[in-house]
């Protein structure tokens, strides 16, 4: 555009230079032809002086000479050469009408047929008549001069109107140029650079007037071709940018909403709050609603339990108790659309929907809503799941209640009754008193060990892990002890790389505090250590060591269970326990198991194995 617009200008301005040039050359030809005609008019102006001068010399040379002398021969040659001397012959034109052509050609007469014969006659004084006559050739010689001047001066002056003109038509040319730049290039170009200044601050609504057939006016029209077409682009891209920023804003609301929704659903047991607030953040972000979710059992024909987003928890569009068709999804109102909530193809109800008439939903509302479904199909199913774990374990944990109770109360009970069939016997049979006292010394006996047990059996559990983790647990057991008893433990713990789960981190505490109880109780210790590492091939390795009066050689004395329990949950866990003295004396108690992580690998080495 600006090297269309430069071509533009110095066209025009090219136009006008050659015009002042051609004036210019003009006024300079027309000035030289004019001097090169006027370059004799001086010397013909001097030399047609001089011949009055002549005149008078030669009047003086004839009053003085006679006619035949020399001298007066001589001057009258002059004069005759004078007269008719190329300088002066060369300005008369030949148009003998000219004024000066006829001047001339009456000076030249009077010299040939009045002046030069009087000056001749043989007369020795010349009549005094020839003063007159010199005298009034002096007169026309003076009017032929005086033409050769207005001549000259004729020149002079058409040389002067002839640069005034050309002088004239420049200034015009020049004017004229000024104003068709002025007038006609500079307001268009004026008006472009607002259109362009505006372009550049990115206003495309900006055009140009200017609609001429030159450059400047294909410039304007293209011009605002393209900022129409700008104007469009822009437009365009302004409303895909709000739509992609709409998109992406939807995008974030719906990702908030998930995760918000599986962090709500997923932190506790979900409630109807829970799933009423999901649904009213669905609904918000939609713009889909009232929302319902109906729960039910699985090939259930009637919901136990509605949850929606309108107030009174019941739709307007609501069937109920006649759940069936809403529930199949076979049949359900109009503007409604269900959403089928299963997991693993076990339904758990369905979530409806209604739209405005005439705007179904769009697909990524229908997205957003499966998503959601699915989170709480997820959360029903993760939860039944854990009702049916807890139920496992409380079943589980009855059953070792039951095996303890089986394992050391009821035998010492059993124990105890036969030892009552026997003093009844005894007092029966009237046996003697000394064998009734030893029966009855083994009832007292008897009563002490079950009552130990039975404390042993409450003091297990009782066993709490009030913090997380068995590093914590281990550590507030070891400081239980110390405090009821004198005895130095302590613990080493180099499982952290090494994670337990809950069934293993409780087993491990119970044969730890066992055999801590052993001990204090029996082993008459000051020190004891605790040591839990990995080996190279993965097992935990659990060691408590004492520095007592170590074991027995028959450590597993009757009427005390507790070595039996701790074999017991070492076999739970899939290892080994190993009791031994120890060489330097006292004893060391070993568990082994594989843990549940590393159960399954090929080869694992952990970091802190020994």
């Amino acid at each position: 555009m600006s090297q269309s617009i430069t071509r533009s200008l110095i066209f025009r301005a090219g136009l006008t230079m050659a015009g002042i040039v051609i004036l210019a050359l003009t006024s300079m030809l027309g000035s030289i032809l004019i001097a090169e005609t006027s370059s004799g008019d001086a010397a013909a102006i001097n030399k047609a002086g001089a011949l009055r001068m002549q005149a008078y010399r030669l009047l003086s040379t004839r009053l003085q000479e006679p006619v035949g002398n020399a001298a007066l021969r001589q001057q009258l040659e002059r004069f005759d050469a004078s007269l008719t001397s190329p300088v002066i012959a060369s300005l008369i034109p030949d148009d003998p009408r000219h004024p000066l052509a006829d001047r001339y050609a009456a000076v030249t007469e009077m010299w040939q047929g009045m002046l030069r014969p009087a000056l001749l006659t043989g007369e020795q004084r010349p009549p005094p008549a020839l003063n007159a006559q010199v005298g009034k050739f002096v007169s026309e010689v003076d009017s032929l001069v005086g033409q050769l001047q207005q001549e000259a001066e004729s020149r002079v002056q058409m040389l002067r109107l002839f640069q005034g003109i050309v002088l004239f038509l420049t200034l015009i040319l020049v004017f004229v140029a000024m104003y068709k730049l002025i007038s006609d290039i500079v307001p268009p170009l004026r008006e472009l650079f607002h259109v362009i200044n505006r372009v550049r601050h990115g206003d495309f609504e900006g055009r140009v007037d200017y609609a001429g057939n030159d450059e400047l006016g294909l410039i304007s029209h293209t011009i605002n071709q393209m900022n129409e077409s700008l104007s469009h682009m822009y437009a365009e891209l302004e409303q895909r940018v709000e739509a992609k920023t709409a998109e992406l804003k939807r995008s974030n609301e719906s990702l908030r909403l998930l995760y918000q929704a599986a962090r709500q659903l997923n932190s506790s047991t979900p409630g109807s709050e829970d799933f009423r607030d999901v649904l009213e953040h669905l609904e918000k972000v939609t713009g889909l609603g009232p929302i319902t979710l109906c729960l039910s059992q699985d090939d259930a024909e009637r919901a136990y339990q509605r949850i929606s987003t309108q107030l009174g928890d019941r739709p307007d569009f609501c069937q109920a108790p006649d759940c069936g068709p809403c529930l199949s999804g076979e049949r359900v109102p109009a503007q409604v659309r269900p959403v089928v909530v299963s997991e693993s193809d076990r339904r758990y109800g369905v979530l409806l929907m209604r739209y405005p008439k005439g705007t179904p939903p769009l697909r990524w509302q229908m997205d957003l809503v499966e998503t959601v479904a699915g989170l709480i199909a997820t959360t029903l199913s993760l939860g039944q799941i854990n009702d049916e774990q807890r139920r496992l374990a409380l079943m589980d944990e009855r059953a070792v209640i039951a095996r303890e109770l089986h394992d050391s109360l009821a035998q010492s009970l059993s124990y105890l009754k036969i030892q009552v069939v026997r003093l009844q016997q005894v007092i029966r049979l009237q046996r003697p008193a000394a064998e009734q006292e030893a029966i009855i010394d083994e009832l007292r006996e008897g009563l002490s060990s079950a009552y130990r047990q039975l404390r042993e059996l409450l003091n297990t559990f009782r066993l709490k892990m009030t913090e997380p983790g068995l590093e914590a647990a281990l550590n507030e057991t070891v400081r239980e002890f110390a405090q009821r008893s004198k005895l130095k433990v302590l613990l080493e713990y180099e499982l952290r790389h090494c994670p337990l789960t809950p069934n293993e981190e409780i087993h491990v505490l119970q044969i730890v505090r066992e055999a801590l109880s052993n001990v204090v109780h029996h082993a008459q210790a000051e020190n004891c250590d605790i040591h839990l590492q990995t080996t190279e091939s993965g097992q935990v390795r659990v060691c408590i060591r004492d520095d007592g009066v170590g074991l027995a050689e028959q450590h597993a004395r009757p009427n005390h269970y507790g070595t039996t329990i701790m074999s017991e949950r070492a076999a739970g866990l899939g290892g080994t326990l190993d009791m031994h003295n120890r060489a330097g004396g006292g004893a060391e108690v070993e568990l082994c198991f594989t843990p549940q992580v590393t159960a399954g690998s090929e080869s694992v080495t952990l970091l802190g194995g020994t």
